[in-house]
């Protein structure tokens, strides 16, 4: 019995050697783009503390900025009357990829007025944002895999870093 052990250990060993030998996945390029914003009623985009883009009710696109894996995101979101809804995606300026945003890329912060965050925090945080189904046809004019998310309450604040599995080629 001591042989399948030890046969294991080493098997176990290689393995372990031979998976940290590969190279990491390389780091997508930073992308210059806009954000595309569908809300209601209101929404404030912060990338790493700064204000990139304050969207109004109903469809909108933010100047052009550039964005990159390992950017945090932080949303405020305030719904005023009935009904809320808040999708966005960031299209490249060349039209070759897009930045989806999902629910399960996003977490609710329970921290009042937050704009940035450190990865020890978003790892403290517990609820997803919620995922919320919508009835109206999506107005955005690019199509991408982002989902239309907000938090518990009708003022809330999402945050979520962008990884590179955010990244992909524009669908059409």
């Amino acid at each position: 019995m001591k042989t399948p052990s030890l046969a294991l250990l080493a098997l176990s060993t290689l393995l372990s050697t031979a998976l940290s030998q590969l190279p990491d996945a390389p780091t997508p390029p930073p992308i210059k783009g806009t954000f595309y914003v569908s809300v209601d009623d209101a929404a404030t985009i912060y990338v790493n503390s700064q204000k990139a883009f304050e969207a109004k009710f109903g469809e909108s696109r933010s100047p052009e900025l550039e964005l990159k894996a390992g950017d945090r995101i932080v949303v405020e979101l305030r719904n005023d009357t009935d009904g809320r809804h808040f999708i966005f995606l960031f299209a490249s300026s060349d039209g070759n990829s897009v930045i989806s945003f999902k629910q399960h890329d996003f977490k609710i912060v329970p921290d009042i007025g937050l704009t940035d965050f450190t990865p020890e925090q978003f790892q403290k945080w517990t609820k997803f944002a919620r995922e919320e189904k919508q009835k109206k046809a999506l107005k955005l004019p690019i199509t991408s895999g982002s989902e239309f998310i907000w938090g518990d309450l009708d003022k809330c604040i999402l945050a979520g870093p962008i990884t590179p599995h955010m990244i992909s080629q524009k669908q059409r």
